[in-house]
């Protein structure tokens, strides 16, 4: 019994300790009008877990950078970047960061 449970405050610890808040820098392309940076903003942010941190948008350019921070164990930067495509905007990920405090 008491095995047992050591095994399981140590699964417990091993879990807490791989999840990490981490950052990545999300650039979004053709935005074409003057709401296209608010809209890719609402689907950036409607990944769960994600907070936008800091967003440039380039009119010139047609692009916005975001940076988000998003916890690693619910998902990635890759999915992030996926998800303004529900809207006709292309993302990819620019700078996929370590995780904090490290």
């Amino acid at each position: 019994m008491q095995r047992t449970a050591m095994t399981v405050i140590a699964l417990l610890l091993a879990t807490t300790a791989t999840a990490a808040e981490r950052q990545a820098k999300i650039e979004v392309s053709e935005l074409f009008c003057p709401s296209c940076p608010y809209i890719a903003a609402k689907a950036v942010k409607s990944v769960e877990s994600v907070e936008i941190l800091k967003g440039d948008y380039d009119q010139a350019a047609q692009k916005a950078v975001f940076l988000v921070s998003y916890d690693d164990e619910v998902t990635s930067a890759e999915d992030i970047a996926e998800a303004p495509m529900e809207y006709g905007y292309p993302g990819r990920v620019l700078d996929p960061a370590p995780a904090s405090g490290s």
